[in-house]
């Protein structure tokens, strides 16, 4: 895990230690507590092991027209005059990943530790994490531009950048199929590329749309539940508001966060998740690396091992900012996540284990 990985795990982990104390974090949905569940979702009879998806690269095309001044209304409703793209900073990894994608990351001085892809975006000066951020560091880069999605904060922090006269777009973050898109669409408008922002969001949706259309019907269908792991203290079930939801559903899965009445992120009592009883986990490579891979989720989190996902090893893991930013290579980690569960559901395929990637977590 490279250090930039390690230290956004150790900001995120205190976030979500003070939403689970307090109530919300800074920057963060409400965390409530999932006690139990009536229902117990039909079982798997597959083992499988932990898979980490591999992506290959979006190729970045550069502009072909200079992007002068011009004016956006951004997700937050607010006309934003634009300038200058010359000195960029992607306050979220996902869109960093789509600045680079529209061939601007020579203009990108620095970014967020959740951007770790492309390698080129983890090896630039970062300035901090992406919901708990400080003016100064940004404000010395001396950026023209700043992009960043509605969870980029504290607020008052994103208010001193902007009285500084430094423009701030907020683009859209929608978890859902056509998100990614939008969210391309959005930076592009923002770069002053519209037309190359259309054809990428085209490409990246018709990935995600042939990849649906293709994905199996599932009988049974796998019950899945999409977790976020800091340790074996910290363990909490993500909801529709994160795009896991979407994707399990679109693979052919069913999301256990619904039977749970979750609709954001909570925390998972043992009884809930023997309750709840999933045929598979779904995780990020670097919540599973904090809990020691998987014998050691199984170790520290007993319950886990007791219900179908545990007596059969059925782990899924995947890179963070793939698996929950919505960006360019969506299509791709849906056609492999639609295999994953395929593959759980034949009882003659076992996937085998592949290592984990450094990461963070939004």
């Amino acid at each position: 895990m490279n250090p930039r990985a390690a230290l956004a795990i150790a900001a995120i982990g205190a976030l979500w230690l003070g939403a689970c104390g307090d109530g919300t974090a800074a920057g963060e949905p409400s965390v409530t507590t999932v006690a139990t569940t009536t229902s117990s979702p039909t079982s798997s009879s597959t083992v499988t092991s932990a898979v980490t998806s591999t992506t290959t690269p979006v190729v970045a095309t550069p502009p072909t027209s200079a992007s002068g001044p011009h004016t956006v209304v951004d997700d937050r409703g607010e006309t934003v005059s634009i300038t200058s793209t010359e000195r960029i900073i992607p306050l979220d990894g996902d869109v960093a990943e789509i600045v680079f994608a529209l061939g601007f990351g020579d203009r990108v001085v620095a970014t967020d530790l959740s951007a770790t892809y492309p390698p080129e975006a983890d090896a630039l000066p970062q300035i901090g994490y992406q919901r708990s951020l400080n003016a100064e560091p940004i404000a010395a880069f001396e950026p023209t531009l700043l992009l960043a999605t509605d969870i980029a904060g504290p607020p008052e922090v994103l208010d001193d950048l902007e009285r500084l006269g430094i423009p701030l777009v907020i683009v859209p973050s929608h978890a859902n199929p056509t998100g990614a898109a939008d969210k391309i669409v959005a930076v592009a408008e923002a770069l002053g590329v519209p037309d190359e922002g259309a054809r990428l969001a085209g490409e990246v949706q018709a990935e995600i749309d042939a990849a649906a259309a293709a994905a199996p019907r599932l009988d049974p269908a796998p019950s899945v539940a999409s977790l976020y792991l800091r340790g074996g203290q910290t363990r909490l079930v993500f909801g529709e508001a994160y795009n896991t939801h979407w994707l399990v559903e679109a693979a052919g899965g069913v999301d256990v966060a619904d039977e749970l009445g979750v609709t954001e992120s909570a925390e998972i009592s043992d009884e809930a998740i023997l309750a709840a009883a999933p045929d598979v986990l779904l995780v990020t490579t670097s919540g599973l690396d904090s809990v020691g891979g998987v014998d050691g989720l199984f170790e520290q989190i007993p319950a886990l091992a007791q219900t179908p996902a545990g007596q059969h090893r059925a782990v899924l893991a995947y890179d963070a900012q793939l698996l929950l930013g919505n960006g360019p290579r969506t299509g791709e980690l849906l056609t492999t996540l639609i295999d994953d569960l395929a593959a759980i559901t034949d009882t003659s395929s076992t996937p085998s284990i592949s290592p984990g990637g450094d990461e963070t977590q939004p």
